[in-house]
């Protein structure tokens, strides 16, 4: 995934909250880095809020620059990124039955919001023995920061799973000199300077059973992971996909960018697909947040605002104005006739 296509992304919340919250425990100001990312203060502590990636990305520079020499606080910043960020995805890591199963449903995506890429190291057999993160579209002066926090969330997380400190065997760490607090996380050598993030551990650590994994579990959170993938396989009907994918994450799902990535294609191919067939993503994504639009109307008692949320706009009033476009009346009207058919049908 491109810088270009990253940017045009809406992303979950988490990353700018965590980090706010290291700016206030350092007394760092964190105040002004969201009004020079342009990010409204109240977003990051709306739960289930998003945030434009590019405004993310923004932010990621304002933290780096406040916190430039304090690469504690940046180790303290990848608590932040837990398996809990990705959603589905990462039930489908946190339930992997062996750190292999866990390497390869981790690096079979895009990985489009870390704008990172990850790959599997394998011995000439073809076994796991390690991991390597590359960084081609992050801008230079983010880079250490991004290196830093994907080398602690791995040394983490794997430990978690693992049940005890997790025995790699060799880093290679892109960078001059790995701070302290980093080379207490791993229990060998931290060899710096190298072309990128490299983890390695044996191919029998990679086969080793994990104590909190599933494999029952893990196969079904992957099969819900790709089940949009395969409906399209087997239908080859992209309008009706990418509706179910709108209706599924309408507040993530806007933009055609998004979707495309939730479909593991360039926004290009998608938008090729799309008028193959006929169809114009803005009229799509209109029929879909209208019909979901009216089933929360009529089927819940969630306030217009709430609504508005859920749907990924910034404000009540623009929905309306978008919802009395659609079917001629506001939201409210349509509720109000809504109940009072469904009254007569009761009552009938």
């Amino acid at each position: 995934m491109k810088l270009s296509s990253y940017q045009n992304l809406r992303l979950p919340n988490f990353s700018v909250h965590g980090l706010c919250a290291v700016l206030k425990d350092a007394d760092l100001d964190w105040q002004t880095a969201l009004t020079n990312a342009e990010i409204d203060p109240d977003a990051i502590d709306r739960p289930g809020g998003t945030i434009p990636a590019k405004k993310e990305l923004a932010f990621q520079l304002q933290f780096v620059a406040l916190t430039k020499d304090r690469v504690e606080l940046w180790v303290k910043a990848a608590q932040a990124y837990t398996l809990g960020s990705f959603g589905i995805r990462g039930l489908a890591l946190a339930t992997a039955p062996t750190i292999a199963a866990w390497v390869e449903a981790g690096s079979s995506t895009d990985n489009a919001p870390g704008l990172m890429e990850i790959s599997p190291l394998r011995t000439s057999d073809g076994s796991i023995t390690g991991m390597e993160f590359t960084y081609p579209d992050t801008p230079e002066e983010l880079v250490p920061f991004s290196v830093y926090r994907d080398f602690c969330v791995i040394a983490r997380t794997f430990t978690w799973m693992y049940g005890s400190p997790f025995p790699f065997t060799h880093v290679e760490f892109p960078l001059a000199e790995a701070s302290p607090e980093a080379g207490a996380l791993v229990p060998c050598v931290i060899d710096c300077g190298s072309d990128a993030l490299r983890l390695w551990w044996t191919p029998a650590t990679s086969a080793h059973e994990l104590p909190f994994g599933n494999a029952f579990q893990h196969e079904a959170w992957l099969k819900a992971d790709h089940q949009i993938l395969d409906d399209l396989r087997a239908t080859g009907d992209w309008p009706d996909t990418v509706m179910k994918i709108i209706r599924t994450a309408p507040g993530l799902n806007r933009k055609l960018a998004n979707v495309a990535a939730t479909l593991r294609v360039s926004p290009r191919t998608l938008q090729r697909k799309l008028e193959l067939t006929g169809d114009d993503f803005a009229q799509l994504r209109d029929k879909a947040l209208r019909d979901l639009a009216a089933d929360l109307l009529s089927k819940t008692d969630h306030s217009v605002a709430r609504i508005s949320r859920t749907l990924g706009y910034t404000d009540p009033t623009s929905f309306t104005i978008a919802f009395k476009r659609w079917n001629g009346i506001p939201p409210t009207a349509y509720r109000e006739a809504s109940r009072y058919a469904n009254k007569e049908k009761t009552e009938a």
